[in-house]
């Protein structure tokens, strides 16, 4: 009858794997020791050490062995507990030079664990490496999303990561056809949008821009023909980084650039657009997304022609994006009723109010109102000085009465010349200088900026209005502060 077979100590299994004839060996060995979960036994007390160096002196003697020795160091790394520290900061002195692909490591594992060793290695080519192996890697999907996660980090902002991204865009121009190469960038644009999910850096300058551009290279060449259903996970994984960055910067919904990509994609798809809108599952997020948008502008008295165009191409056709606005617009009766036409119109007006459009609220208008508001405020102060003080100083300072008088001629006859102007352009004042009434943050310029929860304000500033086909409007807001 045979004995039966002892179970392998702790010392034992640590010898073990001390004994291993090479990295590859040690490898293996570490694997099954996690795969029955014994390997935190095996790295108890001086075994953590014992084990680092071991394969720290792997690497020393063939530094072809480095990534290899990285991706075990960091396989340690993840069940060390407490310890993980330790390993970790040997990751650093592994590397003497640029490591090779991570593609030559045969399995998945180590690919991943790989790529967390670089991620740590704080070297000055790590940048680099990472995005040009995230592009290179076929399949290993952690190992991609590892190592675009370690490039963002280390890249100023989203806005410079996706230019590095676009700059490398020609190492996939040597896929054989046009459909193997976009399902590896199917792959990478899944693994940036996932990425994003967790990061919370910064947007950088022009976000949306540079996503559109680097969406743009990668579909570059003959996209209509492509398999339909690769190039829509593409544009949809990158409509969802699009929605990340407005959940990261809500500024971003009302920037028309942000939208570059809707533009970008619809020109690479071209005719294969309205299919593309059939079969996406991003759209919908997209289209409330410019819908708010495009409320909140009506609100604040604003139209973009830009982002209707955007609307235009996420909803198909402009009658779509007008029934669309304008089951958005039922509820919202507080807009400026011209305003509120012209989104829900879906930008189209005639043009008897394309003029009247140009003509309201120009610069030159709201200049003139406010020269006249300054005019009026000191025009009791002026009269003044030329009824009380001019004489008094007529007596005693003779010169200074003269250049005093001047003055207030010269006030007189520019002050005569700006209601003039005001009148042939239809512009007068509110009239509304020390009223009370309700605070309305459309209607008037809170002194100091505006202050939530204000209900009652006084107003200190007399506005401007204009009168204009019929209608009257509010150029220069008046001033207000809160009623004591």
């Amino acid at each position: 009858m045979n004995a039966p077979i002892e179970p392998m100590t702790d010392q034992m299994a640590l010898q073990e794997a001390l004994a291993q004839p090479d990295l590859a060996s040690l490898q293996a060995f570490l694997s099954k020791q996690m795969a029955v979960q014994k390997v935190q036994a095996l790295i108890r007390g001086d075994g953590l050490n014992a084990v680092s160096e071991r394969i720290l002196n792997f690497a020393r003697l063939d530094r072809s062995l480095e990534l290899l020795a990285a991706a075990a160091l960091a396989r340690i790394a993840a069940v060390a507990g407490t310890r993980e520290s330790y390993v970790t900061d040997l990751i650093p002195e592994l590397f003497s030079v640029r490591p090779g692909s991570i593609e030559e490591l045969s399995k998945g594992d180590d690919k991943a664990y790989a790529a967390a060793a670089v991620a740590l290695s704080k070297s000055e080519w790590q940048e680099d490496y990472c995005i040009e192996e995230a592009l290179t890697i076929d399949t290993a999907e952690e190992a991609r999303k590892v190592l675009l996660a370690s490039a963002l980090e280390t890249s100023a902002s989203l806005s410079r990561f996706l230019r590095l991204l676009e700059v490398n865009s020609p190492m996939l121009y040597e896929f054989p056809t046009y459909d193997s190469r976009m399902k590896r960038v199917r792959r990478i644009f899944s693994a940036v949008s996932e990425v994003l999910i967790r990061w919370q850096g910064t947007l950088g300058h022009e976000p949306g821009t540079a996503l559109g551009d680097c969406l743009a290279a990668y579909l570059r060449g003959d996209a209509e023909s492509a398999e339909a259903a690769v190039v829509t996970d593409v544009i949809d994984s990158g409509l969802t980084i699009l929605g990340r960055m407005i959940q990261r910067r809500f500024s971003c919904a009302f920037d028309a650039n942000s939208y570059a990509i809707v533009e970008r994609a619809q020109q690479a798809v071209r005719i294969g657009w309205h299919e593309f809108l059939s079969r996406s599952s991003a759209i919908r997020e997209l289209r409330s997304d410019l819908l708010e948008a495009a409320l909140v502008l009506a609100r604040q008295n604003r139209t973009d022609s830009r982002i209707m165009e955007v609307i235009v191409l996420a909803f198909g056709s402009r009658a779509q994006a007008a029934l669309a606005i304008g089951r958005h617009f039922s509820g919202a009766q507080d807009a400026d009723p011209d305003v509120r036409a012209w989104w829900v119109a879906a930008g189209v007006v005639e043009r008897s109010q394309r003029t009247t459009e140009h003509t309201f609220g120009n610069n030159e208008d709201q200049q003139i109102g406010s020269l006249l508001i300054e005019m009026e405020s000191i025009k009791e102060p002026m009269e003044k000085l030329s009824r009380a003080v001019v004489p008094l100083l007529e007596i005693s300072d003779p010169v200074l009465a003269s250049t005093m008088r001047n003055a207030a001629a010269g006030y007189a006859e520019i002050a005569q010349t700006t209601r003039r102007l005001a009148r042939m352009r239809k512009l007068s004042k509110t009239d509304l200088k020390g009223e009370r009434m309700e605070y309305n943050p459309l209607e008037h310029e809170m002194i100091g900026g505006h202050q939530p929860g204000v209900r009652s304000v006084r107003v200190e500033r007399d506005g401007i209005r204009k009168e204009f086909g019929g209608k009257v409007k509010t150029l220069v807001k008046p001033w207000v502060k809160p009623e004591e």
